[in-house]
Formats: C-alpha cells, sequence, structure tokens
C-alpha cells in the first residue's frame, strides 16, 4: 500500500474541510454585521404608580353669601382669597343699564382667570407634551359626558379645564412663553368697563372670616362636612339623591357666592368592596386630581363607611391643604395611588427567561452579557425592576444602573460578540 499517497490524500481532504470552516466562519459574521439593527435602553431609576379611578364628592363647610336685590355683580376678591370679617366681597348694579357692560366685564374675568391658571412656572414646564395631551383628551371626554347629562355647571369647568391644558400646551411647544402681557390689557379693558358702570344698588360684606368662591350650586348645605364625623353610608347615599337647592326661592335674598368657613375639606369616593383591601383607616394617600392639572394632594383617610351586605364603601378622605387656583368642583375624578414601586424601567419586550432565570440581555462594549432581574411590577408594556444590591455577593449576575438593555437584537446570548 502505498501509505505516501494515502497521506497526501489525507492533507487534501483536510486543507478543503479546513478552508470549508473558515469560509463559513467568515461568511457567519459577514452576515452578523448585516444583522438586525441592535437598539439599547439604559437602565434607568423611575417611579411608577398604581392608581384607582373613582368619582368623588367635594365637602366642606359653605356659607352661601346672598345680595338684598338682584343685579350684576361685579366681585372685588378671587376664588380662593382668605377675608376677613366684615370685608366688602362683592357689588351689585342695577341690571337696565348695566346688564351689556357687566356681562363683558365678567367674560373679561372669565379670560383674566384662565389666562392666569395658564400660566405656567419654571419648575412646572416640560419639554414634551404627552402628559398633557393624555389630560386634554381626559377633560374632553368628560365635557362630552357632562353636556350629554345635561350637567350644565360641570361642563362649564370641564370646558375652561380644557382651555387652561391647551393653552398650557402652546408654552410648552414654544407657541408662546407666557400671557402675562395679555392679562395685563384685558386688566386695562376691565377697568376701563368699570367705570362706566351706574351706582352701587348693594354691596355684600362678608360676616365672618373664611375662604370666598363665586360660585354656587345649590349643593352647600347638602355637602356640608358639619357633621362629617356622625356620617353613615346609608346617610351618603341619601345625600346623593337629593337635588340642588334653589336659594333664590329662600328669601332671604339672591345668591352671589359663598364663604367658606373651615380650612379642612373631604372628599367622599364610592368603591367597589372588593377593593376595601387596599386602603386602610387612619392611612395617608396620594389622591390626583386629573381636572386640576394632575395635582396629587397627600390625604388622610378619616372615615370608611360600609353597610353589612352593601355592594359598596364611601372612603372620606381629609386634607387642610388649600392649592392654589384649585378647582373645587362638587363632583370630580380622582385617582387614588394604592401602591408606589421604585425601580429600573424596562420594556416588556427585552425580558428573556434564561436556565430558567428571569432576566436582559446587556451590551457591555461589543458583549452581550446576561444579567438577571426581579420583577416588582408591570404596566403598559413596562415593568419596574429591583435596584441591585451592592452589597449582595452575585451583584454582578444581577442588572444594574445604566446599564444599556438590549431592547431589540436577534439570537441573542450571554458572551455573544456583536460587530
Amino acid at each position: 500500500m502505498d501509505f505516501q499517497y494515502l497521506k497526501g490524500v489525507f492533507k487534501y481532504v483536510a486543507s478543503v474541510l479546513l478552508s470549508a470552516v473558515l469560509i463559513a466562519y467568515i461568511l457567519y459574521h459577514i452576515a452578523g454585521g448585516f444583522q438586525s439593527e441592535i437598539l439599547t435602553s439604559a437602565a434607568e431609576l423611575t417611579t411608577m404608580e398604581e392608581t384607582l379611578t373613582l368619582r368623588a364628592t367635594v365637602m366642606r363647610n359653605e356659607k352661601v353669601l346672598y345680595s338684598p336685590v338682584d343685579g350684576e355683580v361685579n366681585y372685588l376678591y378671587s376664588d380662593g382669597d382668605k377675608l376677613p370679617t366684615q370685608t366688602a366681597v362683592a357689588e351689585v348694579y342695577p341690571a337696565e343699564g348695566s346688564g351689556e357692560l357687566q356681562q363683558s366685564i365678567l367674560a373679561l374675568d372669565r379670560m383674566i382667570r384662565l389666562l392666569e391658571n395658564s400660566n405656567m412656572s419654571d419648575s412646572e414646564k416640560r419639554t414634551d407634551t404627552a402628559s398633557t395631551d393624555k389630560l386634554i383628551w381626559k377633560t374632553f371626554y368628560a365635557y362630552v359626558d357632562y353636556a350629554e347629562a345635561g350637567r350644565v355647571s360641570d361642563a362649564t369647568n370641564s370646558s375652561e379645564d380644557l382651555l387652561i391644558q391647551m393653552n398650557k400646551r402652546r408654552i410648552i411647544t414654544h407657541t408662546v412663553n407666557d400671557y402675562n402681557s395679555l392679562i395685563e390689557k384685558l386688566k386695562a379693558e376691565k377697568s376701563s368697563l368699570t367705570s362706566r358702570l351706574p351706582s352701587v344698588q348693594s354691596t355684600v360684606v362678608t360676616d365672618e372670616v373664611g375662604y370666598f368662591y363665586s360660585a354656587v350650586d345649590g349643593y352647600e348645605s347638602v355637602f356640608s362636612s358639619e357633621n362629617i364625623a356622625t356620617l353613615t353610608y346609608s346617610d351618603y347615599l341619601d345625600l346623593c339623591q337629593r337635588s340642588p337647592e334653589d336659594h333664590s326661592g329662600t328669601g332671604v335674598g339672591y345668591p352671589i357666592g359663598k364663604l367658606v368657613t373651615d380650612h379642612l375639606w373631604y372628599l367622599a369616593c364610592e368603591v367597589e368592596t372588593d377593593q376595601l383591601h387596599y386602603f386602610e383607616s387612619g392611612s395617608y394617600y396620594d389622591v390626583k386630581f386629573p381636572y386640576n392639572g394632575g395635582i396629587a394632594i397627600r390625604m388622610y383617610l378619616y372615615r370608611i363607611l360600609s353597610d353589612v351586605g352593601a355592594g359598596s364603601a364611601v372612603l372620606l378622605f381629609r386634607t387642610d391643604i388649600l392649592p392654589q387656583d384649585f378647582n373645587y368642583l362638587r363632583t370630580q375624578t380622582v385617582q387614588i395611588v394604592k401602591s408606589s414601586h421604585t425601580g429600573y424601567r424596562v420594556p416588556a419586550s427585552a425580558v428573556h427567561i434564561v436556565d430558567g432565570k428571569e432576566g436582559v440581555y446587556i451590551l457591555r462594549g461589543s458583549l452581550v452579557r446576561f444579567r438577571r432581574i426581579k420583577t416588582l411590577f408591570e404596566s403598559d408594556g413596562y415593568f419596574i425592576v429591583k435596584e441591585r444590591d451592592e452589597s449582595a455577593d452575585d451583584r454582578a449576575d444581577w442588572l444594574a444602573k445604566n446599564e444599556f438593555v438590549i431592547v431589540k437584537g436577534k439570537d441573542l446570548y450571554d458572551g455573544k460578540i456583536i460587530n
């Protein structure tokens, strides 16, 4: 047997196979250079809240202010102003000869108030319109609901909230810087019209200290907080069935506004009984008000009203916080923060299960690595995952702050090199 010949054949075959392997290796990496784009997102620390949306009723100690004569009203103070006793709060002019002027003044007052509420402080200004756009649509749908239900007062308040949010959007998009110059122009116009009004027929004066509000809805004595310490579940349901009072028919006079005589105010929210496990009487909760720019107020859960066999209960929240330019619309939607979770925000699409362990792939330079995660909360296609414990022995196995999580990529595995 010619061993030299066989040896030559073996070397030839081996070299062919080696060349084929090298070509395949090169082609694989060339193909890798044209693979789908790798996209990453930094693991940033954030807080996500879990909320419960409820309908709420505002309850306060409110005293209606009356004028002995009917006519056009010129308000001397703005809503929410705290007034001492014996303060002239409004002037009433004859309806004849001043009606058109007074209506123009009231319209200017409304525009001034809207523009003042539309201005944003430097701390409020944002660079994107996402949250404002979301609130605009919520307010719009609330306005439609109120209008269809014939709730004129609520619809009017919602329309004002809608205008305010749309005006704020103009500031966010840098269409305008603020509304100060327009406010001053409208105030000058109001002053000019006011000087042309006829003589005052009546001046309404406060007889005690309180916070002034011009709107009267007829529920001032219905949803009073005077007897809230003894209010029962059935009492509250009865109040909700009552119609607003017609103050003009009381014989006392003509209502021109009201005085809130207590700095404490309450919020009554009806919930299903199976939702009560989220709440504990005597605890504090963050309550968000979407129709008030999304402002959050820390409120104390004063009482829980319930009845045996009832399918619902009433949460009574209390606070002494009086936000500036806050709309105390009698009935409005609120969001109660049930829980809040702080951790890294990770898209759900980036999460993988490897060897029975939940985690994500990260890109470190050109190297793919697998990092473990522990999910705290999931919402809207995102996970909030636990922060890495820097004192743990296996901390290197877990996702760390600012690591680049791969949110798009194919054939990922720990140790893969990205060209």
